[in-house]
């Protein structure tokens, strides 16, 4: 591994020697410094010299003394510190915003939802959300620590300015939450695009897999996808990549996306189209099961009725889930071409419809994959409903590992 370092600075390398070694150390749980030494090739001295800063200075490293010894000096150990260490992830949802209380090792402690209310305004969601962030701070025990505060919001993110230049799911553009935010909390603030941080999440978190190319596919009421080639989260130049619900799957659609173009996928297979759909066949009275469902009022019509219907054997509704989900497969062949990944993560609301939906896509994908990608696997998100807000742990744990914030101070809220 000292290769990789040879031309860095004096500074620059020894930072990266830490983060190294601190990530070996998260990945071991419970390492011997001598072990260490052997894995990254630095001198004992210098592993001593870096675990006790992690230890000491960083408060992620626990020295646990010696261990077992086969023979010889017994074995000095460490192990990642995540006891009393937290972050808060924050899913601000259109219809709910869910909070959690997790450790380092994204073991929840506390779980909070509460409705958005969207219709009340800007400034109603923002309190909100800080009232369900004090909340989960008075939770954790008085000598803890809360490393961070993470945020996935649905939306055009610009990781270089950090404004959201766009939220159609809000009504927003150019809104700086952490300008918004920074002087109600005393803990870091960090927030990214929902559909991306469960991608995060899932590479952060599902390791266990060792996939280095995957995607995961957020189907709501609107659809995008998170993008992970080559082990890395990939944010595009300003933060604009993953825009998988703007391709085009239908050149001759007369169906208009609300970006002003016809033919998105978005456009022809998000929760908005499947509750339309459902309301233009109620209008021709083809249904039976969704005018029961609806009691005969086509505002109450959701993706969700219309897969209850398709459940109960509405064959109209059966047949919109055809319809949409071949739109779906279109897409992923497409994203299939560009990068070829190992596996997609199907997440949101519409994938929570039942296995039949599931059913449909493994049928129908063959007809849309290129040969060399037969093998694609498509797996539902693994942390279901929560994975914006693990994502959004991530997205502080990123930061964590990467050194860059420092000891926080201990919980007083």
């Amino acid at each position: 591994m000292k290769n990789e370092f040879a031309k860095m600075d004096a500074g620059k390398l020894h930072q990266a020697n830490k983060k190294m070694l601190l990530k070996l150390i998260k990945q071991e749980g419970q390492v011997s410094r001598s072990e260490l030494a052997r894995i990254t090739g630095l001198t004992p001295p210098s592993i001593t010299r870096f675990v006790e800063e992690l230890a000491e200075k960083d408060n992620l490293v626990e020295l646990l003394g010696t261990g077992n010894s086969s023979g010889g000096r017994p074995p000095m150990m460490v192990r990642f510190k995540n006891e009393g260490n937290y972050i808060i992830g924050i899913d601000l949802g259109a219809t709910s915003i869910r909070g959690c209380l997790v450790d380092l090792n994204a073991r929840f402690l506390s779980e909070i939802q509460i409705p958005t209310e969207i219709n009340k305004g800007f400034d109603s969601i923002l309190h909100k959300v800080k009232q369900l962030i004090h909340k989960l701070q008075n939770r954790v025990e008085p000598e803890s620590k809360i490393w961070g505060i993470g945020m996935g919001v649905a939306g055009l993110v610009n990781t270089t300015t950090g404004v959201i230049e766009h939220s159609p799911d809000f009504g927003w553009s150019d809104v700086d939450l952490r300008k918004e935010m920074v002087n109600d909390l005393d803990i870091p603030f960090f927030y990214d695009n929902s559909t991306r941080l469960m991608a995060l999440g899932e590479l952060y978190f599902n390791s266990s897999r060792g996939l280095k190319n995957f995607a995961v596919i957020n189907m709501g009421y609107g659809i995008a996808a998170g993008l992970v080639i080559e082990g890395n989260l990939v944010r595009g130049d300003k933060g604009f990549a993953g825009e998988f619900g703007h391709i085009n799957v239908d050149s001759a659609s007369t169906v208009k996306c609300h970006c002003g173009y016809y033919g998105c996928l978005e456009a022809l297979a998000s929760g908005h189209r499947i509750a339309e759909r459902g309301k233009e066949e109620m209008a021709r009275n083809n249904t039976g099961f969704l005018k029961d469902l609806c009691q005969g009022k086509p505002e109450l019509i959701t993706a969700e009725l219309v897969a209850n219907a398709a459940r109960l054997g509405d064959q109209v509704c059966v047949d919109i889930y055809e319809e949409i989900t071949d739109y779906l497969c279109k897409g992923i062949g497409i994203l299939s071409r560009l990068f070829n990944p190992e596996l997609v993560y199907l997440g949101g609301g519409i994938t929570e419809n039942g296995p039949f939906f599931f059913e449909m896509i493994h049928k129908k994908l063959k007809n849309y994959l290129f040969r060399p990608n037969s093998n694609l696997q498509i797996l539902s998100t693994t942390y279901s409903e929560q994975a914006t807000a693990i994502g959004a742990v991530s997205l502080v744990l990123e930061k964590i590992m990467s050194l860059e914030l420092t000891i926080p101070v201990q919980n007083t809220a």
